[in-house]
C-alpha cells in the first residue's frame, strides 16, 4: 500500500474500444433521423445482434454545409460513432471495401462509409457507452407528443380560486376574467400544467401547477363548459416579461440565460387574491371559452399521460366565506382566545379542514370548555380534533359530510377525554412542548405542539415557552426550496422570506419577531421566532433583543476581533445558544481554566482544534445528573462516558477526560472559545458518548474506495451478507430483534428488548399476526431502500467514533488510540493494525487515509491508565493534525469511520486535499440582527451543498477518470467552501458548479418516485454503487393493508359503558388466547397472583391507553410527509420509525422519520413512567401487576388506533418488572436473607 498523487493517479481514456466511421455521398434531403432508422436496422439485427445483449448504441453526426448559397441542412457527409472497436470492424467490413457486401441506401442513394481519420470524441462515447439505445421510432413518438403539447391549448376566460364546502358546493372566493390571451397548456419537460396570461405590457404571468400536485381533475358543463383542478398544495406564480428576455442580452451581443421572476401571488397588488389566497389556492376553476377546450384539455391530458378528468360539474356559488368582514372578525377572536387554544383553531383553518366561518360557529362551545376545563383542555381537545378529522378525511370516500362542522366538533368533545398531561412538561426533563410554523410563499401552516428537546434559550424562561416558534422555510409541496437555473433565485426568496423575517409572523393573533437559529436547523432553513412576553424573574418584558443582549459580548474579542463584521459568524455564535442540549451541572469560575492549544511549528494547523479535558469527578457528576433526569442517551451505556460534546460560557467543542486531574476541573481551549459569556456557567450537553456506533458505508465512500482498487465484489457480498441478515428478521423474534437492533429501527419503542423478551419465552412469530408482520415488513422495506437508494451498507467490526486529542504525545505521526465497549457483553475491543479512517463527507481522493491502530496499550502507558473509551484517540505529532486530512476535520464533535477490514483497505491512498478556509464576508460596521435576516435570505437561496455533493457523484460516474476527473478534484474545494458557508458567510454560486457530462444521469440518482422503466433520462450506472443498486429488489408494500390499517376505529373510549365491557371481559377471561397472551400470563403468575382484575388498576389502564392514543394520532398526522391535507402515518410506521410514502427529497424523510422517533420516544416515556407508576410508593410486584392489567387492555381494544402499540410497551414493563424483581431476589439471595 503507497501514497498516490493525485496528478499520477489520473487516468486518460482508452481509444482501442471505439471507433468513428466517416460517412460520405449522403442524399441531400437525408435527416439525422432517416440516418439513424436504416444503420438501426443492420447494427440491431443478425449477425451484429448476437454479439451484443442489448440493442447497441452509436451517435450519427452530419456536418453542416459551408457554401452559404446552399439550402442543404448538412454537407453530405458526416461520421457514425460506434463504442465497441470489434462491430465497427466488423461493419466496415460488410459496407466499407471497394465492393461491400452490403450497402446501406437512405433515400435511393447508396452511402459510402471508411473508417474516420481522426478518434471519436470522449464524451460522446461516454455517453454512449452509458446511455441505452432509444430507437428512432421513440424519438418520433417522444417528439411529436412534445410538438402536440408545444401547440396545443386550452382557451380560458376566467380563472377562480374557491373553497369546496361541506355540502358539496364550490364557492368562489376570487375571480379574474380575460377577454382574451389566458390559455392553459402543458409541459413535457417539467411535468407542469402553466395556465398562461397574456398582458398587454408584454408580460406573461402563469400560474404553474406541477403534474404530480394534482389530486384529480373534472370538465364539465353547468351551463358553462369549466375545468376543476384538485390539488395538493398550492401552485407557483411566475412572470416572464419581454423587457427581461431583451434585458438578458448585453455587452458585445453576449446572452445571459433568461430569468422567470416568480411570485408570492397571482397578482401582488391585488388585496382580494392576498387575502383568500392561503385558503383558496388548491381549489381551481378555470372558465372556457368553448365546449371545444374541454376536449383539447382531455387532449392534452392523454398526451401528457395524465389521469383522465372526471366528468363532474361542481355547483358554484359566491358565498363570500373570506371576505374581508368574515375574517376581520374571526381574526379579532384568535387575540382574544389564549394563544394555545388560539393556535389550534388557526391550525384548523390553514390545514384547510375547516373554513373560518364553520370555525367561527365554535365559538361559544369552546367559551363553555374553556371556562369548565381551563385552555389547555381545550387546545388539547382541538389538536386531537384536528387528527381526528384527518383521518376522516382519509376514510371518506366523497369528501361529503352529513353533519355540519360544529356538530362534528360536538360529537368528537363528547368522547374525548385525556387523562395523559403531556401539555405541561417540567424543564427538569430537558424536554419542551414546541409551537411549529411551516412557511411557504402562500401560506403558513400550524403545527404541535409537539415535544422536542431543549435548549439553553428555553430553560432561561422556562415559564415562557410558548413565546417561542419554530419556523421552517418551505416550498409549496412542503419540501426544501431548490434553486432553480429559470427562476431569479434571489428576488423571489427577498421577496418570500426576506420579507418575514424582517416584518415578522402573526400567529394565532399574536406578532412574532424572528429570534436566531441553531446551525442544524439552519441546514433545514428552520430557525426560531418569538413573541414579547413579561419575565416574572427580571420584571421586564423580554422581546428578541434582550434575548440576543444576554447571551454574551460578541464585541472587541481579542481572539475574533472581526466576528463582530461578519454577519454570518455573528448569527453562528448566537446559534450555540439555540443547540439542543441538556443541562447538567454548574460550574464555579475556579474549576474552569484555559490550556494552550498544541500547534504546528508555523502555526498553520491546530492539533487540538476543538477539544478540551476534563476531570474524571466532574464527568461523574455530569452524568450522574443526565441519568437521573433519564436521558437518552444514558441507556445502554457502560461505565462513564469519557467524552462530552459541550456549551460553556461562550465556548463549544469537546472534553475528553483526562486521569491526571483531580477535583473538579474544566480546561477549555482557545480554540473552544467563541465569544465571551461569564455567568453561562451550567455545563450543556449537547451529546454524551456512551456507546460506540456502527459503521455503514455510503455511496461518496464507495465511490473513492472503488476509485482507490477496492474491489466491486467485495461491496457486493457485504450488501448480500446484509439482505440476508435482514431477510432472516422474519423467521424468529429474535432475528428480528438483531435486525432492528442493527439499524436503529423500533428504539421509540424498545421494540428490540421486548423481542428478545418474547423469544426467551420460547414463541416464534405468527402468520396470523397482521399488526407484527406489517411492521416488520415496514422495517424490512426501510432497511433495503436505504441500501438500494443510499448504499448504506453495515461494515462487521466497523465503528463510528468520535476524535479526541492525545494529551500525552504518546502516539506517533499517522498512528491512532481506539478502545470500543460492547453495550451488551461490556467487553473490550482495542483496535489493531491498519485501519481504514474516514468522515462523512467524503468527497475527495485523499479523504480516506489508512493508519496504524496500537491495540491494547503496553502497561505504563497514559491509555493503560484511561483508555477513553469508544473514541478514537489522534496524534498530535507531525506536520499537519490527520482529522484535517479527513474532509477538513476537527476535534469539536466529529466523528470518523474505522474499520480494519482488510478488503476494504484500498492498495493506494492519496494526498489531502488543503482545504483552505473561505474567505469572510464582512461588513464595515458591526453586524445587527438585519444582517444576520439578510444572511438567513443568502444562505437560503445559495444552500447549494446538496447539489455540490451530488453534482460530484453524477461526474465521477460518467467521466472515463472518475473520481480522479478535474471537475470532481475541483469540487472538493467548492464542497469545503460550501460547508464553510454558514461561518464565513460567503456564498458558493451555483454557476461554479461544473455541469454533468452530459443529459442522462446514472440510474442510482433517479428519485425513487420515479419509475426509470418509463424514461431515457438515466442510464444503468457500471460504477460499483450502480451495480450495488441495481442488486436491490425492493418489494412493494401492501398499500391496501396500509390503507386497511389506518381505517381502523380511532382511539378506544373512556365511556362508562366500554370500561364496563372492559372490566366484565377481563373478569370472565371472556377475550381471544393466543399462544403469546398464554405464554405471557403463565409468566406473570411465577411472581405475582392472577385473580380479578381491581377496576381502578383497568380505568388507569384504559385512561392510559385513551391518552396514548389521541397523542399517537396527532404525532403520526403532523409527521406525514404529503402535503394532502388528509395525509397520516399508520400506527405501524410510528413504531418502526419509518415514513414509507415516497419523497423526491432524501433530507425530508430523514427529517420526518427523526422528529418522529423523537416524539415518539418522549410519548413513549410518558407511559411507560405512568405504567410503572411512582417508584418511592409502589414495589415491583404493583409495578408487574400494572403492566399486566396495561397489556390485558390492550389486547381487549385490539381493533381500535394505538392498541396495538401501546400493547408493545405494557409488554415491554412487564419483562422489565420481572427483571427487576428477578435481581432482586438474587441480591436477597446473595445476602442470606
Amino acid at each position: 500500500m503507497h501514497e498516490l498523487s493525485i496528478c499520477s493517479a489520473k487516468s486518460t481514456r482508452c481509444s482501442i474500444d471505439d471507433m468513428e466511421i466517416f460517412m460520405r455521398e449522403v442524399h441531400p434531403n437525408a435527416t439525422k433521423l432517416d440516418l439513424q432508422i436504416q444503420i438501426s436496422r443492420h447494427l440491431h439485427s443478425p449477425p451484429y445482434s448476437s454479439i451484443q445483449v442489448t440493442p447497441l448504441n452509436f451517435e450519427v453526426s452530419l456536418f453542416p454545409s459551408k457554401s452559404r448559397l446552399s439550402n442543404q441542412s448538412h454537407a453530405g457527409y458526416g461520421t457514425l460513432t460506434l463504442p465497441r472497436r470489434d462491430i465497427g470492424e466488423m461493419f466496415l467490413r460488410d459496407f466499407g471495401s471497394n465492393r461491400p457486401m452490403k450497402y446501406i441506401t437512405v433515400l435511393g442513394k447508396r452511402i459510402k462509409v471508411s473508417l474516420s481519420k481522426k478518434p471519436p470524441a470522449g464524451h460522446v462515447v461516454e455517453k454512449l457507452q452509458r446511455l441505452p439505445y432509444i430507437s428512432p421510432e421513440a424519438i418520433q413518438d417522444k417528439e411529436a407528443r412534445m410538438e402536440t403539447l408545444r401547440s396545443s391549448h386550452a382557451n380560458i376566460n376566467t380563472i377562480q380560486f374557491g373553497w369546496e364546502t361541506r355540502d358539496g358546493r364550490f364557492s368562489v372566493e376570487w375571480e379574474k376574467s380575460f377577454l382574451q390571451g389566458c390559455s392553459l397548456a402543458f409541459g413535457e419537460e417539467k411535468r407542469e400544467l402553466r395556465i398562461n396570461i397574456s398582458e398587454p405590457s408584454l408580460t406573461t404571468r402563469s400560474v404553474v401547477v406541477q403534474l404530480s400536485q394534482i389530486i384529480w381533475s373534472a370538465v364539465g358543463d353547468d351551463g358553462e363548459p369549466a375545468i376543476f383542478l384538485s390539488l395538493a398544495c398550492p401552485p407557483a406564480f411566475e412572470v416572464d416579461s419581454f423587457a427581461s428576455i431583451l434585458a438578458s442580452v448585453s455587452g458585445q451581443g453576449a446572452r445571459r440565460d433568461p430569468k422567470r421572476d416568480r411570485l408570492c401571488s397571482l397578482y401582488d397588488g391585488d388585496e382580494d387574491l392576498q387575502r383568500v389566497l392561503p385558503y383558496t389556492s388548491i381549489s381551481i376553476r378555470l372558465v372556457c371559452n368553448a365546449y371545444g377546450d374541454l376536449d383539447t384539455f382531455n387532449d392534452l391530458c392523454r398526451t401528457a399521460r395524465l389521469r383522465t378528468p372526471k366528468t363532474y360539474s361542481y355547483a358554484v356559488e359566491h358565498r363570500a366565506i373570506y371576505s374581508e368582514i368574515n375574517l376581520t372578525r374571526y381574526q379579532a377572536w384568535l387575540a382574544e382566545l389564549d394563544f394555545q387554544v388560539a393556535f389550534q383553531v388557526q391550525s384548523l383553518s390553514r390545514c384547510l379542514l375547516a373554513d373560518v366561518v364553520e370555525l367561527y360557529s365554535l365559538r361559544s362551545s369552546l367559551r363553555q370548555i374553556i371556562h369548565s376545563h381551563g385552555p389547555s383542555y381545550a387546545a388539547s381537545l382541538l389538536r386531537c380534533f384536528i387528527a381526528e378529522l384527518k383521518v376522516s378525511l382519509a376514510d371518506s370516500v366523497s369528501g361529503l359530510s352529513q353533519e355540519t362542522f360544529l356538530e362534528s366538533f360536538l360529537r368528537y368533545r363528547d368522547t374525548f377525554s385525556t387523562t395523559l398531561d403531556l401539555t405541561s412538561r417540567k424543564a427538569s426533563e430537558g424536554v419542551f412542548d414546541c409551537f411549529h410554523v411551516t412557511a411557504s410563499p402562500t401560506t403558513v401552516k400550524l403545527e404541535g405542539p409537539l415535544p422536542e428537546r431543549s435548549n439553553r434559550i428555553i430553560r432561561m424562561y422556562a415559564d415562557n415557552q410558548d413565546s417561542f416558534l419554530r419556523v421552517s422555510f418551505v416550498d409549496e409541496d412542503g419540501l426544501q426550496y431548490r434553486a432553480d437555473r429559470d427562476i431569479d433565485g434571489p428576488r423571489f426568496i427577498y421577496r418570500f422570506i426576506r420579507r418575514i423575517l424582517g416584518e415578522g409572523l402573526q400567529i394565532a393573533g399574536r406578532h412574532f419577531h424572528f429570534l436566531a437559529y441553531s446551525q442544524s436547523a439552519l441546514k433545514s432553513h428552520t430557525v426560531w421566532f418569538v413573541k414579547n412576553f413579561y419575565d416574572a424573574s427580571s420584571g421586564q418584558t423580554i422581546g428578541a433583543p434582550e434575548i440576543i443582549r444576554r447571551l454574551g459580548n460578541f464585541h472587541n474579542l481579542a481572539f475574533d476581533p472581526t466576528l463582530i463584521f461578519c454577519p454570518a459568524r455573528y448569527g453562528a455564535r448566537i446559534s450555540q445558544a439555540f443547540t439542543a442540549t441538556d443541562a447538567s451541572v454548574r460550574v464555579e469560575a475556579e474549576e474552569v481554566f484555559t490550556l494552550q492549544d498544541v500547534k504546528d511549528e508555523n502555526s498553520k494547523w491546530c492539533f487540538t482544534d476543538g477539544v478540551g479535558t476534563i476531570s474524571f469527578e466532574l464527568a461523574k457528576d455530569i452524568w450522574h445528573v443526565l441519568r437521573q433526569a433519564g436521558k437518552r442517551s444514558t441507556r445502554g451505556a457502560v461505565g462513564i462516558p469519557r467524552a462530552f460534546q459541550i456549551r460553556l460560557m461562550g465556548s463549544k467543542g469537546m472534553l475528553s477526560v483526562d486521569y491526571r486531574l483531580s477535583g473538579r476541573i474544566i480546561n477549555l481551549r482557545p480554540s473552544m472559545i467563541k465569544f465571551e459569556a461569564p455567568d453561562s456557567t451550567e455545563v450543556e450537553i449537547a451529546q454524551a458518548f456512551v456507546r460506540p456506533s456502527l459503521y455503514y458505508l455510503n455511496r461518496p465512500l464507495i465511490m473513492i474506495l472503488e476509485g482507490l482498487g477496492v474491489k466491486y465484489e467485495v461491496f457486493e457480498r457485504l450488501q448480500r451478507d446484509a439482505v440476508q441478515g435482514v431477510k432472516r428478521s422474519a423467521e424468529s423474534f429474535a432475528n428480528a430483534a438483531r435486525t432492528l437492533e442493527q439499524y436503529g429501527l423500533g428504539a421509540s419503542f424498545r421494540l428490540p428488548s421486548v423481542l428478545l423478551g418474547l423469544s426467551k419465552l420460547g414463541l416464534e412469530p405468527s402468520p396470523g399476526d397482521d399488526f407484527y408482520q406489517r411492521m416488520l415488513n415496514f422495517a424490512i422495506h426501510h432497511i433495503l431502500r436505504d441500501l438500494k437508494h443510499h448504499a448504506r451498507i453495515p461494515v462487521p467490526n466497523g465503528y463510528t467514533l468520535v476524535g479526541v486529542a492525545d494529551i500525552h504525545g504518546y502516539l506517533r505521526e499517522g498512528q491512532i488510540f481506539a478502545c470500543v465497549t460492547d453495550p451488551q457483553t461490556h467487553r473490550r475491543t482495542y483496535l489493531k493494525g491498519k485501519t481504514l479512517i474516514s468522515r462523512s463527507p467524503t468527497i475527495h481522493p485523499g479523504d480516506v487515509q489508512c493508519v496504524e491502530a496500537i491495540g491494547e496499550p503496553p502497561a505504563g502507558s497514559p491509555f493503560a491508565s484511561e483508555s477513553l473509551a469508544n473514541t478514537v484517540v489522534f496524534s498530535i505529532d507531525g506536520d499537519r493534525p490527520l482529522p484535517s486530512y479527513l474532509g477538513g476535520g476537527d476535534l469539536d464533535g466529529d466523528t470518523y469511520n474505522l474499520t480494519a477490514m482488510p478488503e476494504l483497505l484500498p492498495p493506494t491512498t492519496c494526498e489531502p486535499a488543503a482545504y483552505d478556509a473561505a474567505p469572510k464576508r464582512l461588513l464595515h460596521r458591526h453586524s445587527t440582527m438585519e444582517d444576520v435576516a439578510d444572511f438567513v435570505t443568502d444562505y437560503v437561496n445559495n444552500d447549494v451543498l446538496g447539489i455540490v455533493a451530488i453534482s460530484w457523484l453524477v461526474i465521477a460516474d460518467q467521466s472515463e477518470r472518475g473520481i480522479f476527473d478535474p471537475d470532481c478534484l475541483d469540487l472538493g474545494q467548492v464542497h469545503s467552501d460550501a460547508v464553510n458557508y454558514p461561518k464565513s458567510g460567503t456564498p458558493v454560486s451555483i454557476d461554479t458548479i461544473p455541469r454533468y457530462k452530459f443529459k442522462a444521469k446514472p440510474d442510482w440518482n433517479a428519485p425513487e418516485t420515479v419509475d426509470i422503466d418509463r424514461t431515457a433520462d438515466f442510464y444503468q450506472s457500471r460504477r460499483a454503487i450502480g451495480r450495488l443498486f441495481r442488486d436491490i429488489d425492493l418489494p412493494e408494500l401492501d398499500s391496501q393493508g396500509r390503507s386497511n390499517r389506518r381505517k381502523r376505529p380511532n382511539a378506544p373510549s373512556q365511556d362508562e359503558s366500554n370500561f364496563e365491557d372492559i372490566f366484565a371481559a377481563m373478569c370472565l377471561e371472556d377475550h381471544s388466547q393466543d399462544d403469546v397472551y398464554t405464554a405471557i400470563k403463565e409468566r406473570v403468575g411465577e411472581f405475582i397472583p392472577i385473580g380479578e382484575p381491581y377496576s381502578e388498576r383497568v380505568r388507569s389502564a384504559l385512561d392510559l391507553l385513551t391518552g396514548y392514543a389521541t397523542e399517537l394520532q396527532s404525532i403520526c398526522a403532523a409527521n406525514a410527509i404529503q402535503r394532502r391535507k388528509s395525509s397520516m402515518l399508520t400506527e405501524e410506521e410510528a413504531m418502526v420509525g419509518t415514513i414509507v410514502a415516497k419523497c423526491s427529497q432524501k433530507r425530508r424523510r430523514k427529517d420526518a422519520m427523526a422528529e418522529l422517533r423523537d416524539q415518539t420516544s418522549y410519548l413513549v416515556k410518558r407511559i411507560r413512567d405512568g405504567i410503572a407508576g411512582d417508584e418511592a410508593s409502589s414495589g415491583d410486584e404493583e409495578w408487574l401487576t400494572q403492566a399486566w392489567t396495561a397489556w390485558q387492555v390492550s389486547h381487549l381494544q385490539e381493533e381500535h388506533f394505538g392498541a396495538k402499540s401501546f400493547g408493545w410497551i405494557a409488554l415491554g414493563e412487564v419483562f422489565d418488572a420481572i427483571r427487576s424483581i428477578e435481581q432482586e431476589n438474587r441480591t436477597t439471595r446473595s445476602r442470606g436473607l
